[in-house]
């Protein structure tokens, strides 16, 4: 007869492959992301210039905040979507849509602040 289970342990249950190679894959996709966002949002910071110049009234605490989420917002949710995603494989949990869930998020907040960025250059 089996001992009750008074500590709350999850029940075992077979490795999830196809869950694993896709939670994979869906990490590096997420990690190439954080690398790509990081490395075009360098470049944002040259919208100043245009509102610098000739007198051209720009918002530059909507630009300097747009450029913060570009650059750190796609990292953060990077992070934590990654350490949940690995949680739940090593708890043998369905992971892949959690890791998908981030990447959307990731590219969300992405265009978000630059959405942000640019609505405050003058049309």
């Amino acid at each position: 007869m089996s001992e009750p289970d008074y500590y709350g342990a999850e029940p075992k249950q077979p490795p999830r492959t196809w869950d694993f190679l896709l939670t994979s894959a869906l990490v590096v996709f997420m990690l190439v992301l954080v690398v790509v966002f990081a490395i075009s949002s360098l470049g944002f910071g040259l919208l100043n210039q245009v509102c610098g110049g000739s007198g051209v009234l720009c918002s530059s605490d909507r630009i300097q905040l747009g450029q913060l989420i570009c650059t750190f917002a796609p990292a953060a949710i990077a992070l934590v979507t990654i350490v949940w995603s690995l949680v739940r494989v090593f708890r043998r949990r369905i992971a892949f849509w959690l890791a998908a869930l981030g990447a959307i998020l990731m590219i969300c907040a992405f265009l978000g602040g630059k959405l942000l960025m640019d609505s405050g250059l003058p049309a």
